[in-house]
């Protein structure tokens, strides 16, 4: 304890300014009572003919008088109706008028939030009652109210007498509010007289009376800050203001100080709604203040003092199947996105609120020059698949930005795969319509049409054979730039497909932890693919389509499951099956009877023989430990050389270890990465990462941070150092206080990573008034 302690003083300096804005968590109305009481000793029944729902009664003894409706239970008292739970020593129901009245140790439960006592008179009706030296839980914010006296005079009507108000344990909290009286409606304003903050038994901040905003949707107002250091930047903060514009629709505006470059600012706006679909848009703009000089010098020479970027994922639904999707990606010059790295202009906090929010992040990661933005509208059928897709690439090496080719627009036709009447056949069509525009370069439009034909062959469970042929047409209408090539193109193909594959299973009983069984799956695959070459002098170069599709090889391989049985036990001790996949191992290779142009994504573009052996290995024989490992083993083609490896250890008690190491021979790639986290003491956790590049012999990235979490409130300072930038970082969390919005500029499990995870779901997210 007395360590707990020796925090609290700089947790009371930190929390004294929030205390003014504090937005009590808004009461959940307790249910309708019911209007009929069963005793399971007795099996009477009494039905009230205006009320709705059963209230069964157990006890120890348990008497009713027929001429007053009342019900008297003694010893050990449950009262439930639903997920209303009402326990006591002693308790009166009087089946007539809805009241009851409770004695000795008294609990009432309506859903996920209570109320605890010694005495309380309830009214199951209409919802109203007195409790004296009682205490109320909130879950959804974890608040405790507690009071000599607590009256509940209407729906959302409270009226409090000597108490207090925390988020952390009510027995012994680290931060408080005490009040003399307060009257509060959850959807309007609490008033409190002589009123004080308190950290631990220090009081901190005292006022006569204060008004508080309360409601019980969520709430506008100020999200926890963050504030640093670093060389680029200088001293530096930032403070979220959070406005809940309706339901359906919220936004988050960002003021942030730099002291060498001025102030930013940002906005979020989400929005869920079944006309305007379901969105989240970032933008931030700053008006650049920094030495340009000192910015050269770090690597980072200035190409405008206006610093912005607006990055958007939008998905609509509109009727008769239509979906469109709009992703935006677009940034002020090729430096932004190193120099921001962290707080709401961070790509960090932006692709991990796109991922939540979304489903998907920011297509280009932070280091490319090509920034890439769509929008996508969809047609589905059954069978078909009718799309518009239009695509805008952002050059930001300007030397190359009037030779970017722009995607404007693409309209697509496809038919999945579909029997044909009468046939053992099936078929699939791909088709698509591309107009490429650019100001420097050949641009130009194509056509390209490409159906497929399969006959899908089984041999009982042993053996899979699908052969198939496909055929494809391109035309092309091209505006040469220094050509005198015909304006019209086209070229037509064949091809021809040979797959087979099959799998061999075996189940091996076995005895460890939990596992009982192990089955084995072999999987072996072979696909034999030809496409004669064409000529291909005159057909422009748009995208990877367009080079000569010959290609004359043989891929092969073999994947080995392994699968676990499991047998547990649940909470009543039944026996409960679950199958886990413990391992999985592929080897595959492929042969090339001829050089290709077309870029294989596990090749790449080999000359003719067998390509590298690779090998991919994913590893989980516990929840707690992960491994995966790619590589190609060997090469008589001259593939380059390249090892993936993921390693993670997960003790499931705080401490947690990452290792990532990837190698490149053809680009130089040379680097591990490591994360360790470890749980010091049950409040106290430490972190360290580290970014070494084997190549050169540097660490690119190094960072250090510590956090100390004790229930309701939790601080931690960070440090990380890239290149010769340094920066120094703090964060507060006072639960029910500052932490509504989750905005938290470090988190344990990524203290060093920037803001950390800031989405919750629309109907959730509250902040400071």
């Amino acid at each position: 304890m007395s360590r707990l302690k020796s925090f609290r003083a700089p947790l009371a300096l930190a929390a004294a300014w929030l205390f003014c804005c504090l937005a009590l968590l808004p009461s959940t109305a307790f249910a309708e009572a019911g209007n009929i009481f069963k005793s399971r000793q007795t099996q009477t029944r009494a039905v009230l003919p205006e009320a709705h729902d059963e209230w069964e009664i157990t006890a120890g003894n348990i008497s009713y008088d027929q001429e007053t409706g009342v019900y008297e239970a003694e010893g050990n008292v449950h009262v439930k109706s639903g997920d209303r739970v009402i326990q006591a020593d002693w308790a009166s129901l009087n089946s007539r008028t809805h009241q009851a009245e409770l004695k000795g140790n008294v609990f009432l439960q309506y859903g996920k939030n209570w109320l605890r006592g010694e005495h309380v008179l309830w009214n199951l009706q209409s919802e109203v009652g007195w409790m004296e030296e009682g205490t109320v839980f909130f879950a959804e914010n974890n608040f405790y109210v507690s009071g000599k006296a607590i009256e509940k005079t209407g729906p959302v009507e409270y009226m409090l007498q000597d108490g207090t108000l925390t988020s952390c344990d009510p027995s012994d909290p680290d931060w408080r509010i005490k009040y003399k009286k307060m009257k509060m409606t959850t959807r309007g304003v609490a008033w409190a007289t002589d009123t004080s903050f308190w950290a631990g038994q220090m009081p901190v901040f005292y006022t006569p009376f204060i008004a508080m905003p309360v409601q019980d949707k969520r709430q506008s107002g100020f999200l926890i800050p963050w504030g640093g250091y670093s060389d680029l930047n200088g001293w530096e903060g930032e403070i979220p203001f959070y406005w809940a514009i309706r339901d359906d629709m919220d936004a988050t505006i960002y003021g942030r100080a730099m002291e060498k470059r001025g102030w930013m600012t940002g906005l979020e706006y989400r929005v869920a709604n079944s006309k305007y679909g379901e969105g989240i848009w970032h933008f931030n703009y700053l008006a650049d203040q920094a030495d340009k000089d000192y910015l050269t010098g770090k690597g980072y020479p200035p190409e405008t003092t206006d610093r912005y970027w607006l990055r958007s994922r939008h998905s609509l639904d509109l009727p008769n199947d239509i979906e469109i999707r709009l992703d935006l990606d677009y940034v002020s010059d090729r430096y932004y996105l190193q120099e921001f790295t962290r707080g709401s202009a961070g790509f960090g906090f932006s692709n991990g609120a796109f991922h939540e929010f979304a489903g998907r992040g920011i297509l280009n990661d932070e280091t490319s020059l090509l920034r890439e933005s769509a929008l996508y509208i969809d047609k589905r059928t059954e069978s078909t698949l009718l799309s518009l897709d239009v695509r805008y690439w952002q050059q930001l090496d300007k030397s190359l930005e009037d030779y970017a080719l722009q995607r404007l627009p693409a309209l697509s036709f496809s038919v999945i795969p579909s029997w044909i009447d009468n046939l053992p056949l099936y078929y699939t069509v791909g088709s698509s319509f591309l107009n490429y525009w650019r100001r420097e370069g050949d641009k130009g439009e194509r056509l390209d049409l490409n159906p497929r034909v399969y006959y899908p062959l089984h041999w009982n469970n042993y053996l899979d054979v699908e052969p198939s042929i496909g055929i494809r047409g391109d035309a092309y209408h091209v505006d040469w730039q220094n050509s005198t090539n015909d304006e019209w193109q086209g070229r037509f193909n064949t091809d021809v497909r040979l797959e087979m594959s099959s799998r061999l299973n075996r189940v091996f009983p076995i005895e460890f932890g939990d596992a009982v069984a192990l089955e084995h799956s072999i999987r072996p695959t072979v696909r034999y693919e030809y496409v004669p070459g064409i000529g291909q002098d005159k057909i422009p170069h748009f995208d990877m389509l367009d080079v000569d599709q010959a290609r004359h090889d043989i891929r092969y391989g073999v994947t080995n499951f392994f699968t676990a049985k499991q047998i547990t036990r649940d909470a009543e001790g039944n026996p409960v099956t679950t199958y886990r996949e413990v391992a999985r191992v592929e080897l595959f290779q492929q042969y090339n009877f001829e050089k290709s142009e077309v870029e294989d994504i596990q090749f790449g573009t080999p000359d003719t023989g067998a390509t590298a052996l690779g090998m991919r290995l994913d590893v989980m024989p516990h929840k707690y430990v992960t491994l995966s490992y790619d590589t190609n083993l060997y090469s008589s083609a001259g593939s380059s050389t390249y090892h993936d490896i993921f390693m993670t250890l997960n003790s499931g008690k705080g401490h947690m270890a990452r290792l990532d190491y990837q190698y490149r021979s053809d680009l130089d790639v040379n680097e591990v990465i490591g994360t360790v986290i470890v749980k010091l003491t049950t409040n106290l956790y430490a972190t360290s990462y580290h970014d070494y590049s084997l190549e050169q012999g540097t660490m690119y990235k190094q960072g250090y941070g510590i956090k100390y979490l004790h229930g309701c409130w939790g601080i931690g300072v960070a440090f990380e150092r890239e290149k010769d930038d340094n920066r120094f970082a703090f964060s507060l969390d006072l639960l029910g206080l500052g932490g509504y919005g989750k905005k938290f500029p470090y988190s344990v499990s990524d203290p060093l990573g920037g803001l950390g995870s800031s989405k919750t779901s629309l109907g959730t997210r509250n902040g400071m008034p």
